[in-house]
């Protein structure tokens, strides 16, 4: 094409070659500690803090820089003698036009007559869902005993691939513990309660297998002796080749990664956005409630109810009375029970609970304007829940007013026995529980003034209709466990991998009633502790995450159906059980 200038050809998908290193690959007997490697074009590193990982593990961050073609990496601690050291680049060398990565390089050498050449490989997974945990740490320690993990740093180090695969290598002989550490604190070992962890009692004695592998070799003839076809086949054998192979052992580890829950408590902060409440936030539960005595204002008036969160971390205060609404600030002397990583003591704090109005926030609740109550009524009313009024603030009802529950027959509501019942203790939510009919309307109708807010205000006379779906709207799910031990408890999960339903074991069996036809999925927990939750695990008590396992097919649920299944937990394999739908990493 007539000016269409010079073309810059194909684009370069190759990645950067090493042309020479001081020392060579694999040398023994260094004393250096600067190592410098040599490429054929101008090379770049990739966030070496995080990808590039050396063993030993430094105390001292090694000084990593790319100069032109040139990889320089400076040891700043002293080499140890008789070891052998490796620097594993991952994926952070790439070249500077391109960016093309020079993937999986390692460089070794040793400060003794010998490299050691051993190989520990496995695997590292999510104990809670079984997924692959990338970017783990993953470190041995020759000390075997279980202190050795919390008081001194791994000898060796790694960390996992995209899949949670690992390969600790240039070990050598003798017998090991393995561990994985997310390592916040950067110091090989386990001091933080928040680092993610995974341990193995048993103890590793890697070994190298020389095996003899045949490669059989085949001779192949034109298919058409005439030359109309130039596909070929085999015609025989031509010859057997035998190649000696090396297999590093063990090459199976399976390590189940596990957050340990974090029994520090402490207060997180505390607020007042508005007149009438406030809040206390926890770092955890609070088995016991704070002691709280005003400062600035009387006793009188300083009361309230308390609410608590599900987790029970999290406390609002609703003030009963009106008139310390009118305080702009409250101060207060809080006491609890506050709990260090290694102690537990009473702390006293002084709260400064300042409301700060805006022209956008209510100062105080509006007596006159009629309180609302939200509800869970739908067009189609799932049949196994109850009818759920909820309130934005605590609420009483009213003695002097009632409410009709009804159904339709034909065209005639019919009245229904029926109650109100308060499912909290600050009025906040109400449940009226009744067998629902499948395909059947009702109507719950309210009294003016039936429920008051802690503010005064009342609700308006209210008419809430809703009609239950039919059977046929519906699937059921049953699971047959076999050698069931009575503390399996089995999950239904949805396509995210999210718990939809949760049903314990009982005589090998679980059944999932009325479940909206879909897709879902299964994963089983051994509820060691028969608390109906999963638990995490402890590591100064050696007590592992409560093992999970997942049904490792799709179900499929279809309107009107009943679908039974047999679970067999032994029968797929533990890292082939998870279906591929569900994975983090495909």
């Amino acid at each position: 094409n007539w000016g269409s200038g010079p073309h810059g050809g194909p684009q370069d998908t190759t990645p950067p070659r090493l042309v020479k290193s001081k020392p060579t690959n694999n040398a023994t007997n260094i004393s250096d500690n600067v190592i410098e490697l040599n490429f054929d074009e101008i090379v770049l590193i990739d966030n070496p803090f995080e990808k590039v990982i050396i063993s030993p593990p430094q105390t001292e961050s090694a000084v990593i820089k790319a100069l032109g073609h040139k990889i320089r990496v400076e040891l700043k601690d002293s080499l140890k003698q008789n070891t052998t050291y490796t620097i594993d680049f991952t994926d952070a060398i790439k070249d500077n036009n391109e960016g093309n990565k020079l993937e999986n390089y390692s460089f070794s050498f040793a400060t003794g007559d010998r490299l050691d050449s051993l190989q520990l490989s496995g695997v590292v997974i999510d104990a809670q869902n079984l997924s692959p945990v990338p970017g783990i740490m993953v470190g041995i320690h020759k000390n075997t005993d279980d202190s050795a993990f919390i008081r001194q740093p791994f000898i060796r180090i790694t960390k996992t691939d995209s899949n949670g695969r690992f390969t600790v290598s240039n070990i050598a002989h003798g017998s090991y513990r393995i561990f994985a550490l997310s390592d916040i604190g950067n110091n090989y070992m386990f001091d933080i309660p928040t680092e993610q962890i995974a341990f193995d009692t048993a103890i590793y004695t890697p070994i190298c297998k020389e095996e003899i592998r045949l490669d059989t070799i085949f001779s192949y003839t034109a298919a058409d002796s005439i030359g109309n076809s130039r596909d070929t086949v085999a015609s025989g054998i031509d010859s057997i080749i035998s190649r000696q192979v090396f297999t590093y052992l063990p090459n199976d580890i399976i390590l189940k990664a596990f957050t340990e829950q974090d029994f520090r408590r402490y207060l997180v902060r505390s607020e007042r956005l508005l007149p009438y409440k406030f809040t206390l936030v926890f770092s955890n539960r609070c088995d016991t409630l704070p002691i709280l005595t005003p400062i600035n204002i009387p006793d009188s008036i300083f009361r309230y109810r308390i609410q608590q969160n599900a987790g029970t971390d999290t406390l609002t205060y609703w003030l009963s009375d009106t008139l310390a609404w009118k305080y702009d600030t409250l101060k207060v002397e809080c006491i609890y029970n506050r709990v260090d990583i290694d102690s537990a003591y009473t702390r006293t704090d002084t709260l400064n609970l300042v409301y700060r109005a805006t022209r956008n926030r209510q100062t105080t609740p509006a007596g006159n304007t009629p309180h609302t109550m939200t509800n869970n009524a739908k067009p189609k009313f799932e049949i196994y829940t109850p009818l759920v009024l909820g309130s934005s603030m605590p609420t009483r009802i009213n003695d002097t007013c009632s409410y009709k529950l009804q159904q339709q027959k034909d065209t005639i509501w019919i009245d229904l026995q029926s109650e109100i019942e308060p499912s909290d203790s600050l009025g906040m939510r109400y449940e009226i529980h009744y067998p629902w009919e499948p395909e059947t309307s009702y109507r719950v109708t309210t009294d003016s003034a039936l429920f008051i807010a802690l503010d005064n205000s009342v609700t308006k006379s209210e008419v809430i209709s809703f009609k239950t779906k039919s059977l046929e709207e519906y699937s059921s799910l049953l699971f047959v466990v076999k050698q069931s031990t009575g503390k399996e408890v089995i999950q239904i999960l949805d396509k995210n991998d999210k718990v939809v339903r949760q049903s314990p074991v009982s005589d090998g069996r679980a059944k999932f009633d009325y479940l909206t036809p879909a897709i879902y999925y299964a994963r089983m927990f051994i509820d060691e502790n028969s608390n109906g939750i999963w638990d995490t695990g402890k590591y100064s008590e050696r007590r592992q995450a409560e093992t999970i396992y997942y049904f490792p097919y799709e179900i499929e649920l279809r309107a009107f159906w009943d679908v039974e299944e047999e679970w067999d937990i032994d029968e797929t394999p533990l890292l082939e059980q998870k279906p591929m739908e569900l994975l983090t990493t495909k």
